[in-house]
């Protein structure tokens, strides 16, 4: 009987050509090979077993995909503010990272980096250029208005390589970056954070990371065009819900009271004076219903006598 490590690594060897296949395809892979003296809970653990070391993943019920290693993923280099151990700025630091950027990450088939976590012999103010050169994807998270993050950025901008912006959702920009387009986050909102992490898969998936050269550098600058005009749709929805939940929230009684303060300032009258003012304005409008309704009026009076 094969062992679970031999049969583990052919199911991973069928996976290498990076396409998806289905649970009966690696059967039949297997049975090419002349592999069939497993049973179906050996199958079903060597399964489990890949997945849980990060060999395989699972694209839907019964499907398979080989991961690649990280050395062999695109990088996705995270500018952020990361502050000391211990401190509010590192525990939100991580949570972004943790929650939002390795879940993208992974669902795009990124390798993510921040610069606190790698191993790295060379000095930090190296090893951060290198990746801001290099990497095909950067993340800057610039709530804070870290000046490391925007001296960063800059530097990220003139490689003319993919970049995308975040912030905490309600901070305002700086008047010098007011026009860069920032999608937000909201840590504390559970379906704020699937609906960031969405977005991001789909601006990233919009991204040309195809090496620049004189051939594909005006590709690449379409591509990068439509990443923009993608975030510049979202921040346009967002304004509109904003909109609409502000609306929603305007009673009629405020309604009311907006149109009254709108409308210019009435002297004070009697309400007899009031009411003269508004027969007087009727019979203006209409004489001839106001004529009518006085001839009523003195039938109805002439029968009550």
């Amino acid at each position: 009987m094969i062992s679970s490590s031999r049969l583990q690594e052919k199911i991973k060897e069928y996976l290498s050509d990076q396409q998806s296949h289905t649970v009966q395809e690696i059967k039949l892979y297997l049975r090419h090979q002349n592999i069939t003296d497993y049973t179906e809970g050996q199958f079903a653990g060597s399964l489990n077993t890949l997945q849980r070391n990060g060999s395989i993943k699972k694209i839907d019920r019964g499907t398979y995909l080989l991961k690649k290693r990280r050395e062999d993923m695109k990088k996705c280099f995270v500018i952020c503010p990361i502050g000391a151990e211990g401190t509010e700025i590192r525990s939100a630091s991580d949570k972004f990272f943790r929650h939002i950027i390795e879940p993208v990450c992974e669902a795009c088939d990124f390798n993510p980096i921040r610069v606190d976590k790698l191993n790295d012999a060379n000095s930090i103010t190296q090893t951060i250029i290198d990746h801001l050169e290099k990497s095909e994807l950067v993340i800057a998270d610039i709530s804070g208005h870290n000046p490391n993050v925007f001296y960063e950025m800059g530097y990220r901008s003139r490689t003319k390589k993919p970049m995308i912006h975040l912030k905490k959702k309600g901070e305002s920009l700086p008047f010098d970056i007011t026009t860069i387009r920032a999608l937000e986050y909201d840590l504390t909102d559970l379906d704020s954070v699937e609906e960031i992490k969405n977005r991001l898969i789909k601006t990233i998936e919009s991204f040309s990371f195809s090496e620049l050269d004189e051939e594909t550098i005006e590709e690449s600058n379409i591509d990068d065009t439509n990443a923009d005009i993608m975030q510049l749709l979202y921040q346009i929805l967002d304004t509109l819900n904003g909109v609409k939940s502000d609306v929603g929230k305007i009673s009629t009684d405020t309604i009311a009271a907006i149109i009254r303060n709108m409308q210019p300032a009435q002297p004070q009258v009697s309400p007899d004076t009031a009411l003269q003012m508004q027969l007087m304005n009727g019979f203006m409008q209409n004489p001839e219903g106001f004529m009518k309704l006085v001839e009523i009026s003195e039938k109805m009076n002439g029968m009550l006598k």
